[in-house]
């Protein structure tokens, strides 16, 4: 074959190779230009709220104390040992709510207490012994009228000493201690075996309805502090346990132990018993407004807002807030009463972010 057709059919591959690379190069094109089938029916990223509505109403600015419910000065009634005594056995705990006339401990004389009723049984039988006799010398006109006099004297105080002795529980090898009134064991400061004397505290007993919460008021909002305000009382361990009561007593003196002012209200309710620990929350000024829940306000560098959902998207809303009432906050801005607010999940989230309503 000649050169000239060596050249002409040569040619081919080149050609071939060239449209090889054209094709490789438009497939990678394709590949990077094309979408992936399902980009276009993925769902915008949205977040998981629950929303509750914004109040509107009577907004109370409170003053928080905290302090112990206890039984009332007036209310309370100490037992104590009418004489020295050995305590036998205790029959109540503290806590325990007892009748009138429920036995509380029992109790025996100590060696001296029951000499000393001895000493005074023994006088009174001495002294009637010899009023007889003088009065036999006197019927005789042998002894004096003021003789006389003396000895039923003597008898009258040995008596007086014995009745004493008898009403303070003498000569009873075991007496119960009872009750006087109805209510519930605030204390029993005594245990089996110990020796009392006499005066000496045995149980404390607080009427029923003299419960009080003693609460602890900061010096500087004690001014804002006045008898007959309104307070809410609720346990510290369990928020469902709550009373509303009234201020009845406001200290002005600062206690030395908690650096705080003492005021109290009664606590008329078996949901706080005594001894249990409990929050205050003092109303000490009412205004009307909007409320929402604490949780729903946000704080950043820009400052407080909440977040409002409209037609399925958070939109940020700011606001100013105001004093607390439990857990609501009075808040200010462009908000109306029943406006759904982001409470769980608000902090997550961005203006326009789509959202998805959660159960509360």
């Amino acid at each position: 074959m000649s050169r000239p057709a060596m050249q002409r059919f040569g040619g081919r591959p080149m050609l071939a190779a060239l449209a090889a690379i054209v094709l490789v190069a438009g497939l990678l094109a394709w590949r990077l230009t094309r979408k992936a089938p399902d980009e276009d029916s993925a769902p915008p990223p949205s977040a998981l709220v629950t929303v509750a509505p914004a109040r509107a109403g009577a907004i109370s600015r409170t003053v928080e104390a905290y302090g112990v419910i206890a039984g009332s000065a007036a209310a309370s009634r100490t037992i104590s040992a009418a004489r020295d005594v050995i305590v036998q056995d205790v029959l109540v705990t503290a806590g325990q709510p007892v009748a009138a006339g429920t036995p509380l401990a029992q109790v025996g004389d100590t060696p001296a207490s029951g000499l000393a009723y001895r000493q005074a049984a023994d006088g009174a039988i001495f002294a009637r012994r010899d009023l007889a006799r003088v009065q036999r010398l006197y019927d005789q006109h042998l002894a004096a009228n003021d003789q006389l006099i003396a000895a039923q004297k003597a008898l009258a105080d040995a008596q007086g000493a014995l009745t004493a002795q008898v009403a303070a529980g003498g000569g009873q090898a075991r007496r119960a201690v009872v009750s006087p009134i109805a209510g519930v064991v605030g204390q029993v400061a005594v245990a089996r075996g110990q020796q009392v004397a006499a005066g000496g505290v045995l149980v404390t007993v607080v009427a029923s309805g003299g419960l009080v919460a003693q609460l602890g008021v900061e010096p500087n909002r004690a001014a804002q502090v006045s008898v007959g305000q309104p307070v809410r009382l609720v346990s510290a361990f369990d928020p469902k346990a709550a009373i509303d009561s009234r201020l009845t007593v406001v200290g002005r003196a600062v206690d030395p132990a908690s650096h705080l002012i003492t005021v109290s209200a009664p606590a008329r309710s078996a949901a706080l018993p005594l001894g249990a620990s409990v929050r205050g929350e003092i109303a000490v000024a009412t205004s009307r407004g909007l409320t929402v829940p604490r949780a729903s306000v946000v704080y950043d560098e820009s400052g407080a807002h909440v977040f409002v959902v409209k037609a399925g998207k958070a939109r940020q809303v700011a606001v100013e807030t105001s004093p607390e009432s439990g857990d609501q906050i009075s808040v200010t801005g462009a908000l109306h009463a029943g406006d759904p607010v982001v409470v769980a999940g608000a902090y997550q989230l961005q203006d326009g972010l789509a959202v998805r309503l959660g159960a509360p």
